[in-house]
């Protein structure tokens, strides 16, 4: 939370000291960036050797719960954006970027090691993960002709729902159902990240492309168990590491202003 604080502070003394300025290039713009968003690193790892907590005082191997911290299994997904942009300067604007990025989980490789494991026939589901941001940001644009290259950085709050996942198994008239046990919250952290753009004007619009990179760290606790029965359990304290390098069609409008 301070470096959003001290991220803030910069962004006010900017936006008051352009003010400052005798006739300065003010304008303001709403931007709107979609396409997918590719897993990275540990987020989109879906090693269940490595990710598969086993209980200690088991005499044989127990699942007691799968570590998001070293795989997340996430897949390809989609992300989409909001930013609304102030130039306060010749080359440089700040912004406010909001919007969701959105991965499915694979369950296939958790299934085919449960199964392994045990010799039977589990079935998992698993919520996507969905991540909600708020984030202001500093960016540097440079126009040559029609052409309008961008770049930026943002920092702000990121919210991702839990990561709720089932491990079912029918036996007879029975269903046998292990998942997490009690509330399940949302998730906050700390978000970062960059942006590049290049978009060309039509009209009064600048349509192009955009790459950007986002992270969050998010902790969550877990408590697995078997119902109706109830196996033994204990809570775990785990994090989803998201990393996701998003791809997109970007578009831009200018609502009011004017430039030198």
């Amino acid at each position: 939370m301070k470096n959003l604080f001290l991220l803030l502070l910069f962004f006010g003394f900017m936006l008051q000291s352009s003010f400052s300025q005798e006739n300065p290039p003010q304008r303001i713009s709403l931007s709107v960036s979609a396409g997918p968003a590719f897993p990275l690193g540990v987020f989109g790892g879906n090693n269940m050797e490595e990710a598969a907590i086993y209980f200690p005082d088991s005499s044989i191997p127990n699942l007691a719960s799968i570590s998001k911290a070293s795989n997340g299994f996430a897949k390809v997904g989609y992300s989409i954006h909001g930013t609304l942009n102030y130039h306060f300067a010749s080359h440089f604007y700040v912004f406010l970027r909001s919007g969701v990025t959105n991965n499915p989980i694979s369950v296939t490789e958790m299934e085919d090691f449960v199964n392994d494991l045990y010799g039977l026939d589990f079935r998992f589901s698993h919520e996507n993960n969905n991540m909600l941001s708020i984030t202001p940001g500093l960016g540097y644009f440079l126009k040559k002709g029609s052409w309008e290259y961008r770049s930026g950085i943002f920092l702000g709050y990121g919210q991702i729902n839990y990561p709720y996942y089932e491990m079912v198994r029918s036996v007879g008239n029975e269903t046998l159902t292990w998942a997490h046990v009690g509330s399940r919250p949302n998730s906050s952290s700390i978000t970062a990240g960059g942006n590049l753009q290049v978009s060309r004007a039509i009209g009064k619009f600048q349509l192009g492309l955009e790459a950007s990179y986002q992270r969050a760290d998010f902790d969550y606790s877990i408590f697995p168990r078997t119902s109706p029965g109830g196996s033994q359990s204990v809570t775990y304290e785990d994090t989803i590491k998201v990393r996701t390098l998003n791809f997109g069609l970007f578009l831009l409008y200018p609502l009011l202003g004017h430039e030198k």
